[in-house]
């Protein structure tokens, strides 16, 4: 059975990863109006879901590091075998082997795009996500053993090492095709870059469509939901009580003081130049 299914959306975590399966929600609904954020989970699955591992193993967790290890392929072929055409794969692992072990099987991957956003930018929403000062995002942003999730989480363990790692991962990928964006440009030319997206995936490809499901999925519409409404995604660590809290067009300059960007530029400054991050 050929088990290449999984079309990967990847990214270090306040990167647009939601934002951009709130779009894949809009364009497979084909919607006429602002969409259900809440509903975003149709469009997706999580390889890291802990009932998945439960699934596989034949009892519920916690599980060890190393028992998640053994489980991982066997969680991903299910997800292979189960998940939909016009569905994606969340993930922020990084695209890495970890103890033997890959996090991201290639027997499952059919393809994936992993979206790139300035870390100048990332921190200040990992900052407030995570309940974490400027500084404290900064040092975990450049930390090798990073992760998220845990034994007692609705998600098992993933590892994000540092950004620049994360970035470099599935920059690397070479076993299965890999659309890469920057975030920036996704706000600069929505329709051409969710256009480039859609045609990626191979799903049917409407003009319409596109125009529509870009509109219902912007940033204004998905605040004005979760104003509304609530975001089940929003941490319980947030200091703001906001999952979109910002306008995208915000600058980092209103966050980060010069030493703080000058770190992030020294932890971070070659993969920030590959992207024209850097001064």
């Amino acid at each position: 059975m050929n088990l290449k299914n999984i079309n990967w959306l990847a990214s270090f975590p306040k990167s647009g990863n939601t934002w951009t399966r709130a779009f894949l929600r809009a364009y497979q609904f084909d919607a006429y109006e602002p969409i259900n954020v809440n509903q975003i989970g149709k469009i997706s699955r999580s390889e890291s879901r802990l009932r998945y591992f439960n699934q596989v193993a034949g009892r519920s967790g916690p599980f060890t590091d190393s028992e998640i290890d053994e489980l991982r392929q066997e969680v991903q072929r299910l997800v292979a075998r189960h998940i939909g055409v016009h569905q994606v794969a969340k993930t922020h692992n990084a695209r890495i082997v970890r103890n033997g072990t890959p996090l991201i099987f290639d027997e499952c991957s059919r393809c994936a795009i992993y979206i790139v956003r300035n870390p100048l930018v990332v921190v200040d929403s990992f900052a407030d996500h995570n309940g974490l000062s400027t500084d404290q995002a900064i040092a975990l942003m450049n930390d090798p053993q990073h992760t998220l999730g845990g034994p007692t989480d609705v998600l098992v363990t993933q590892y994000l090492t540092t950004w620049s790692n994360h970035v470099a991962s599935w920059m690397m990928a070479d076993a299965f095709p890999v659309y890469i964006t920057r975030y920036e440009d996704l706000l600069e030319d929505p329709l051409r870059r969710f256009g480039e997206m859609i045609r990626f995936l191979g799903w049917m490809y409407d003009e319409d469509r596109l125009r529509r499901a870009v509109k219902f999925s912007s940033f204004d519409a998905l605040s004005e939901f979760e104003s509304q409404h609530g975001f089940y995604e929003l941490s319980d660590k947030s200091q703001s009580g906001k999952f979109f809290r910002r306008g995208p067009q915000t600058k980092w300059t209103h966050a980060l003081s010069e030493k703080q960007a000058n770190q992030i530029y020294q932890d971070h400054f070659d993969i920030m130049a590959k992207f024209g991050y850097a001064p």
